[in-house]
């Protein structure tokens, strides 16, 4: 009996010390794949798929950038607006009540309307038509520069929501609305008026082509 628990004893032993059992920090670790990207980190404005707010056809597009940054992008050629939310945000800045917003919007928006298509270009007069109605003077200064085919443009653009004004019966005509922004501009001098009016008389004259046209 004392023999065999001895050779028991002795099994138990050599099978202890041959074990090599793995130690707890030798585990690989596991790569997590629930890490979060924040969107705004990414600088690369090409189309990344796994992100909707790089995709152009998503209505969020680049709507994490500050909206001077996507104006500035806009200026520079690097990105066209669109029917998008961050681009709707730079145009309704144009009549931001701050002055120093408004002057860099400005040369935003005469890009846009310069370049706009689809839905966007049905909607950019409505911004502009806002933007004569309350700042006039500033408008005749910028108008006074002018080309003849940038004045015919802004009027064509402005000329729609005009109407619209009238068919829903706010104005009695494009011609009210035309006298309106002359009286409002009660501190315009005679070359500001001037511009005022060249830009009416397009106004009208936009009138007039549309009604022949319909």
């Amino acid at each position: 009996m004392l023999r065999t628990s001895l050779v028991f004893a002795v099994l138990v032993f050599n099978f202890s010390c041959n074990s090599n059992p793995k130690p707890i920090g030798a585990e690989v670790p596991t790569e997590s794949n629930n890490s979060i990207t924040d969107p705004s980190s990414n600088t690369d404005f090409t189309l990344n798929p796994i992100d909707s707010l790089r995709n152009p056809s998503n209505y969020f597009y680049m709507s994490d950038l500050p909206t001077r940054a996507f104006g500035e992008l806009i200026l520079k050629d690097s990105i066209k607006a669109a029917d998008n939310e961050i681009s709707f945000r730079c145009l309704d800045s144009l009549n931001s009540p701050n002055p120093s917003s408004r002057a860099f919007y400005f040369s935003v928006f005469k890009k846009i309307i310069s370049n706009s298509d689809g839905a966007l270009s049905e909607v950019v007069g409505e911004f502009s038509k806002k933007y004569i109605e309350t700042y006039p003077k500033e408008f005749a200064n910028y108008a006074a520069s002018f080309p003849k085919p940038q004045m015919e443009l802004w009027a064509f653009q402005t000329v729609e929501h005009v109407l619209a004004a009238v068919e829903e019966k706010r104005i009695k005509n494009a011609s009210e609305w035309t006298n309106q922004i002359v009286k409002n501009c009660k501190d315009c001098n005679a070359s500001e008026i001037a511009t005022l009016k060249t830009f009416n008389a397009n106004i009208l004259r936009a009138e007039k082509d549309r009604a022949e046209n319909d």
